[in-house]
């Protein structure tokens, strides 16, 4: 598990570098949403992933006896794709990175314990 969320924050980090690059070579502008980016680069997967979070993995559709509006897509996900992609996709690297380091990304050293040393100088 720690080297999927690794290789999901080296996604994410190298998605960063890409939208700092087009923020850097567009001089109208000054960052470039994700919603934008993520549009302009593959807008049938934007609309096929609205259409599936909203049906499938919002709560409010999918559980009739709750009878609320779906809010998963808009408000909450539509506010993130507003934001700039680079500031996204460097946060969703540093918490990716530090979920597999959570998940035992580094081994750490067998510790021993306190009963089995004994001074120098003891038999």
């Amino acid at each position: 598990m720690s080297f999927l969320f690794r290789t999901l924050a080296l996604l994410a980090g190298s998605v960063a570098v890409y939208a700092i690059w087009t923020d850097l070579k567009n001089s109208y502008s000054a960052s470039a949403p994700l919603g934008r980016l993520w549009y302009q680069h593959s807008p049938t997967s934007l609309q096929a992933s609205e259409t599936m979070i909203s049906r499938y993995i919002d709560p409010c559709s999918l559980i009739t006896a709750l009878d609320c509006s779906p809010f998963l897509w808009h408000p909450i996900i539509a506010t993130v794709l507003s934001w700039p992609a680079a500031l996204v996709m460097v946060g969703f690297c540093m918490i990716f990175w530090a979920i597999g380091g959570l998940l035992g990304g580094h081994a750490s050293p067998r510790k021993t314990s306190a009963r089995g040393l004994k001074r120098s100088g003891e038999k």
